[in-house]
């Protein structure tokens, strides 16, 4: 399940919530209880794995083709 950043209109409290991709994100209450929250829009996070995306990787490909 993702998480979700939230501040608080309030008391101005950031927190995290961890929701269902298709629930409802108007009603989420801080931890101090205030209904009034937004949510915080942030980049997502990105996890590169597998081969290609180091520099090392590259050059390792460039050498192979230019000797052909």
């Amino acid at each position: 399940m993702p998480s979700y950043s939230y501040r608080c209109q309030v008391c101005g409290e950031e927190f995290e919530k961890s929701l269902a991709i298709n629930a409802d994100h108007d009603h989420v209450c801080c931890p101090n209880g205030h209904a009034a929250t937004q949510r915080i829009y942030t980049a997502p996070r990105i996890n590169f794995k597998g081969s290609g995306f180091y520099i090392n990787d590259s050059k390792k490909n460039a050498k192979a083709h230019s000797s052909s």
